[in-house]
């Protein structure tokens, strides 16, 4: 279970934080976001049904294209992730992880697993903000394979049922 948490949170950190509207305030900081999303789980392996998942917090994207996440889960409790926008995908617990830009106000987030890919993509246009999670099989996959910290969840697709972000 904390395996779907830890790879929503990584793939919408790594979005959120590359796509925020620009901020002068801050020196080397370009865009800022908060965030938040709700999803329910269903899985075989550990067995639990409508299983409720919440996590919020902020990214920001630096001049250097360094992307920081902090975020507070009820599954894994308060994370940080650092990423470099358009870099090749980096190594992950149980798959990989990159951004890239996807469109003029898009940024695209892909977290990898064995079984399953997590698709976040995050659009920023002025003061509006607008995210979109998305959970796909890879060929001849029947189940979500999650990875983490305390080994690998099977599930359904994940349901989202809330995903949010406003600049700041």
């Amino acid at each position: 279970m904390s395996k779907f948490k830890s790879a929503c949170i990584f793939s919408i950190f790594t979005i959120l934080v590359a796509s925020i509207p620009a901020s002068s305030e801050a020196a080397g900081v370009t865009v800022r976001a908060k965030f938040s999303f709700d999803a329910v789980a269903d899985c075989e392996h550990p067995s639990v049904r409508d299983f409720p998942v919440h996590a919020e917090g902020t990214g920001t994207l630096s001049t250097d294209r360094t992307a920081t996440l902090d975020m507070e889960s009820n599954v894994e409790g308060r994370v940080q992730y650092t990423a470099k926008l358009g870099a090749k995908p980096t190594e992950a617990i149980g798959g990989s992880a990159q951004v890239r830009v996807a469109g003029k106000h898009t940024l695209k987030a892909v977290r990898e697993y064995p079984n399953n890919y997590i698709i976040v993509y995050m659009t920023v246009r002025g003061n509006s903000c607008a995210l979109r999670i998305e959970n796909r099989l890879k060929p001849g996959k029947r189940q979500y394979a999650f990875q983490g910290n305390i080994g690998t969840a099977l599930c359904s697709k994940p349901r989202i049922v809330r995903a949010e972000c406003v600049p700041y």
